[in-house]
């Protein structure tokens, strides 16, 4: 931890102006690009939130978890090769740019509270491991509150110090001690768990291993669609769609690490999820991978673990937190504002300010809510119904639509409110919010197309 904070924090003398801290100065090679995002997605979502889900019903999360990995496969080839040609800073710049002031507007709304819930998301997931390796301090929940401001500190003042830049190179050592904790974990359990399969099968519900986990194929199905859509064109992603030297780096580094993670990560959190279902078979879900790593015993490994761990969760929360900075500056100050004239030495210190307030505010919100697949869902249930059609519509044009705003802007606002009466009825447990959000956005689009008599190109 020390280490990726000063490493963080250096990275400061290399900041000249906003786009250094913002995109990095648009120069990231591949691997770079790789190790960002690998390290951006497998945060405490999906690590310690994903472990616990998959301890409490098996086998159908790690399908959903999936869906999260394979969005990088197509945003990779499809989506981030068109904001990087065009240079953009943020997911309302892309729809200012094709469609307009009124939907860039209301994606600025959008990207702002997508933003500070995945990283209250992340802060929550530091307390979650914070907590579970210093239990005798104090009782759980206040303990838990301070490793959250312990841990969000840190990431606070690295990212206020180096921006993107700072981010980024400090994701590679994040992505490698990530991988390499998770893997010794695996290998660890996975003995122990063959050894007595016989027993585990017996004791361990038929649902556990199911597909469907005993939830029903519509859950399965319509959750993992909320995994793919919710993550795709999040705003921490499209700031890295951004940052290669050319699209051909932008699609390797991308659709790569969509690969090497699909087929790799699903079967680490199954097995981990698996082994702490047997040893600990009553606990509360979060706990579940940091009580695995406790019960291993080897403080050399034990150690490798936690700091995994705490490398997920810093590597997503500061990624989400420069998005939220670039978000601010390029959206609301520069465009909606206009201070543009102010000079780039203002907007660079504006910009390191308004990192410092994102994230104190992120902390505040994760101190008074710490369940992190809770705060996830509803990040998801807010962004993908009204940004994953309008996005998808920008990419078939591959031009400017000024004619569609009206359309996308009713689309959009009309999604948002349907997806949260959705969620208030009993059907959202079977049926995801976010799935719904995004039929209905397709249904008002097309709709709206057709009573316009404009046909959709």
């Amino acid at each position: 931890m020390t280490f990726i904070f000063l490493k963080g924090v250096l990275k400061a003398r290399q900041i000249h102006d906003t786009d250094d801290y913002l995109v990095a100065g648009r120069s990231a090679r591949w691997f770079l690009l790789f190790a960002t995002m690998g390290a951006t997605i497998i945060g405490g979502g999906y690590s310690i939130g994903a472990v616990g889900k998959t301890y409490e019903l098996g086998l159908v999360w790690v399908f959903v978890f999936a869906g999260a990995y394979f969005h990088f496969i197509f945003s990779g080839l499809v989506v981030a090769p068109q904001f990087r040609e065009a240079k953009l800073y943020t997911v309302a710049g892309y729809f200012g740019y094709r469609f307009g002031e009124r939907p860039r507007f209301l994606a600025l709304i959008l990207s702002i509270l997508f933003s500070v819930f995945i990283v209250a998301a992340q802060m929550a997931a530091f307390g979650t491991v914070l907590s579970t390796i210093m239990p005798n301090f104090a009782d759980n929940l206040t303990v838990l509150r301070w490793a959250i401001f312990i841990g969000g500190t840190m990431v606070v003042i690295y990212s206020t110090a180096g921006g993107l830049l700072a981010v980024m190179h400090t994701d590679i050592y994040q992505f490698i001690v990530l991988f390499v904790g998770f893997l010794i974990t695996l290998i660890l359990c996975v003995p122990d768990l063959i050894g007595s399969w016989g027993e585990i099968t017996a004791k361990i519900p038929q649902e556990f291993f199911q597909v469907e986990g005993g939830k029903g194929w519509l859950f399965l199905i319509t959750t993992f669609i909320a995994f793919f859509v919710g993550e795709t064109f999040g705003p921490a992603y499209v700031t890295r769609y951004c940052v290669a030297r050319n699209i051909r780096e932008t699609k390797i580094g991308i659709a790569g690490v969509g690969i090497f993670l699909g087929i790799t990560f699903p079967v680490m959190l199954f097995f981990i999820a698996l082994y702490a279902r047997v040893y600990f078979p009553e606990i509360d879900s979060q706990q579940a991978l940091p009580l695995v790593v406790q019960k291993l015993n080897n403080p050399v490994i034990g150690g490798l673990i936690i700091a995994a761990l705490l490398s997920a969760v810093m590597s997503s929360a500061d990624s989400a937190l420069n998005s939220a900075t670039a978000i601010f500056v390029k959206d609301l100050f520069e465009h909606q504002l206009g201070w543009t004239k102010k000079g780039d030495k203002y907007l660079l210190k504006l910009a390191r300010i308004c990192t410092a307030v994102l994230g104190i505010t992120a902390m505040l919100v994760a101190i008074l809510w710490s369940d992190i697949i809770g705060i996830l869902l509803f990040t998801y249930h807010i962004w993908a119904p009204a940004i994953i059609l309008p996005v998808v519509v920008g990419v078939v044009l591959k031009e400017r639509a000024i004619q569609y705003s009206q359309t996308i802007f009713i689309t959009m606002a009309i999604s948002i409110i349907s997806t949260f009466i959705f969620r208030a009825t009993a059907y959202a447990d079977t049926f995801d919010p976010a799935v719904f959000g995004v039929i209905v956005s397709c249904v008002v689009f097309f709709g709206l197309r057709l009573v316009g008599g404009v046909k959709v190109r």
